[in-house]
Formats: C-alpha cells, sequence, structure tokens
C-alpha cells in the first residue's frame, strides 16, 4: 500500500488543487494507494501554496519555496502538485528545477517541451507572444513534469448531473462570463490583467456587431438564471480564463450545450476533455472566424447538437471516474524507478 499525505490540504488554493483527489479518495484504496493524515507515510505531495508565491518576484518566490519545502519535507520524499489551471509553469516550474520533487504534477502542460522555448506573457501562449517568460527544459526534467491525474472536471460532483437535452432552444449563443475588473493583477511581478481582458472582451466585441443577426445573451445573470439560459442556448461560447479550460466547459456538457471555444489542441490533460470536432467546436484564438463557426453549427443545428453533445457526455461519463484517477496514479508509482535522473 502506498501511503500519500497531502500537506496543508485545504489552505487556500490547495483545496482546490488537491479537490478531484480528495473526491476520490474512498476508491484509491482498490489501487494500493492510501491517504493519511498521519506522519507514517511513503510520499508528500505538497500544493502550489507551499512552493511558490505569486505576489512575490520569481526570484524571491524561488528563495521562499525551497526554504519552505526544506522546513516542510524533513528529506523525505516528496511531488509538487501545481494547482494552476492552465499550461503555464510559471512559478512552478521555477522552484521544481532547484528542489529535491521527485516530479512536478500540474493539472495541464503543452504537449511539447520545445513550446515553452517561446517567450509569452506568464508563459501563456494564448496571452501572446512578446513576453520574457520561457523555460528551456532539459529532458530530464521533462520526463518529471506529469499530469496530476486531475483536473478541474472533478472540481464539481454536480458535473455527473446531466440536464435533459433541449431541442427547442430559443437562444443562439450564450456568452455570459467575466471580462475582467478595474484593478491590476499580477503573477510574479508580471501585470496579466491585460491579456485576460483582452481576449474575453475581444469575444464580446466581435458577438456585439453580430445582434441583429443573432439571439445573443450577454448580459452576466445570477447561477440560477446562467443555468437556465445556457441550457436554452444552443451555443455556450467558452472563452479561455487564466487558464484554458475552465468550470464554463463543464457546466455546459451538464447542461447539454455545444461548447464553441478557442483551440485547445496544443493542451495535454488527463482526462483530456476537449476533443476538436467530437467533444467541442474550435475557433480561432483572436476569434477572427468566429462568425463564420457560430454561422456553421447555426445552419448544421440538429445534426452537431445530436453528436457534440453526446460525445461530451458520453466521453465525461466514461473518462472522469474516480476510478480513472487511481489507476493513473497506480501507473505513475509504478514507473518511478525508470525515471533517469542524468541531464540530456
Amino acid at each position: 500500500m502506498i501511503k500519500i499525505k497531502i500537506h496543508n490540504q485545504f489552505y487556500d488554493r490547495n483545496e482546490l488543487t488537491f479537490r478531484g483527489l480528495h473526491f476520490a479518495r474512498h476508491v484509491l484504496r482498490d489501487f494500493s494507494i492510501e491517504l493519511t493524515d498521519s506522519n507514517d507515510f511513503d510520499f508528500l505531495f505538497v500544493g502550489m501554496m507551499d512552493f511558490y508565491d505569486m505576489n512575490l518576484s520569481i526570484e524571491d518566490s524561488v528563495e521562499w519555496g525551497l526554504k519552505n519545502l526544506e522546513k516542510i519535507t524533513d528529506g523525505g520524499d516528496y511531488f509538487l502538485v501545481d494547482g494552476q489551471d492552465s499550461t503555464s509553469l510559471f512559478g512552478a516550474y521555477d522552484t521544481f528545477e532547484k528542489s529535491d520533487a521527485i516530479y512536478l504534477l500540474t493539472n495541464c502542460k503543452l504537449f511539447n517541451r520545445e513550446e515553452y522555448k517561446t517567450p509569452y506573457f506568464t508563459n501563456k501562449f494564448f496571452f501572446g507572444e512578446g513576453g520574457d517568460v520561457s523555460y528551456d527544459i532539459p529532458q530530464n526534467l521533462w520526463d518529471r513534469i506529469k499530469l496530476t491525474g486531475w483536473n478541474v472536471g472533478y472540481w464539481n460532483p454536480n458535473y455527473s448531473k446531466l440536464q435533459p437535452i433541449n431541442t427547442e432552444k430559443t437562444v443562439d449563443v450564450s456568452a455570459m462570463y467575466n471580462v475582467g475588473n478595474q484593478s491590476k493583477t499580477y503573477q510574479h511581478k508580471v501585470r496579466n490583467d491585460i491579456y485576460y481582458t483582452r481576449h474575453r472582451q475581444g469575444a464580446l466585441d466581435k458577438l456585439k456587431t453580430l445582434t441583429s443577426k443573432y439571439n445573443i445573451e450577454m448580459k452576466k445573470r445570477d447561477l440560477s438564471e446562467y443555468y437556465n439560459i445556457t441550457h436554452n442556448s444552443k451555443i455556450c461560447l467558452s472563452p479561455f480564463g487564466m487558464g484554458e479550460i475552465g468550470e464554463k466547459d463543464y457546466e455546459a456538457m451538464m447542461l447539454g450545450t455545444i461548447i464553441l471555444k478557442p483551440f485547445c489542441d496544443r493542451v495535454d490533460s488527463y482526462p483530456k476533455m476537449m476533443i476538436e470536432d467530437e467533444t467541442y467546436i474550435p475557433c480561432e484564438h483572436d476569434w477572427s472566424d468566429l462568425e463564420e463557426k457560430i454561422d456553421y453549427i447555426l445552419t448544421n443545428f440538429k445534426e452537431l447538437n445530436e453528436k457534440i453533445v453526446t460525445n461530451c457526455r458520453k466521453y465525461y461519463i466514461e473518462n472522469f471516474t474516480y476510478e480513472s484517477i487511481g489507476k493513473y496514479l497506480y501507473d505513475m508509482f509504478n514507473e518511478l524507478d525508470t525515471v533517469t535522473t542524468e541531464e540530456s
């Protein structure tokens, strides 16, 4: 039996980081894995709140993170678990590469380590090139950056409460989401609110020019109204946020609405929910083909509604199980002795 202790599990963002694993705890024993609160454990899982600090400069964050890891790990075997919901490694990798962690586990990452060499603002490709955050990751470290085995799809157990598919929808496009606020936000002293807002506002600006052509809902609503309108919508427009895949994707799946969102082909996650033209309809990140994609969906709505919504739900039910988490971790632990520490 492999015993895992989660450090500071319910503190701040750590709670969300480990929520899927916590929900799966009752089936892990079937895979020879046990979550424990005792000091009799094999591996310590350390969440993002305890190995980097987004409020500090990257240099100060690394210094703080390494000192904290030395204190809480006490020389034992540990994994770093990043709770960011994007492919960005900003902050997490900087500490990881200087630490003694076995693996860095992350909700999602880019498929190819070469892609991390391109500088992006806060290391997020969808924020655009021109930033100064990039990583030339050696192969031996890339081999030790793994997916967690759970992601945002496990945040809310209600996602599995699939609503009846509505075939008589009256709203063409639902685009009810936060754009940003007036305050500046930073990650390791790098401002990120500008790029977040630019992407999300860009979609709304495009939709405003199409209101005479489509029935579009853009006004923010309370949760009950939001669910009702999304259920009555043919399309749910789901932009990127601080990450590529978010709660809106799973809410649309639950409510039986076709997901239209920017291409996710560069995003590796497990389980992987976004499969082009199978579980969602992709569009360009800059929204240049948004009208074209809306026209395509509405013209072929009957066929696509049955195909996309059915595929999305089937994939979710079959893959987003707690057994999936157990099997993933079981396989990961079994391969530990194959990891090389030689740089290449």
